[in-house]
């Protein structure tokens, strides 16, 4: 069976349709930047799992988290 891309799937989540647009657009964007390949269903899924607008924000925390590990790795590996 189909997952509806409606809005009563995604009701509730922010305070009106503006702004769930503008977090799926957001959440879109972060994922392209980051590299990943993205689908409007993938989108729909994440919003419906962390439905928090701030959950864009976790993501770029984690990005920086394992980013500054890389560097930290590859600076002691350079040490060696």
């Amino acid at each position: 069976m189909a997952e509806a891309l409606t809005n009563e799937a995604l009701k509730g989540i922010c305070d009106n349709n503006f702004e769930l647009a503008h977090f799926a657009i957001e959440l879109a964007r972060y994922y392209i930047r980051s590299g990943r390949e993205t689908h409007i269903k993938d989108i729909i899924r994440d919003i419906k799992k962390h439905p928090d607008p701030k959950y864009i924000n976790e993501l770029k925390e984690i990005d920086e988290i394992e980013r500054r590990a890389q560097e930290h790795n590859a600076a002691a590996a350079a040490n060696e």
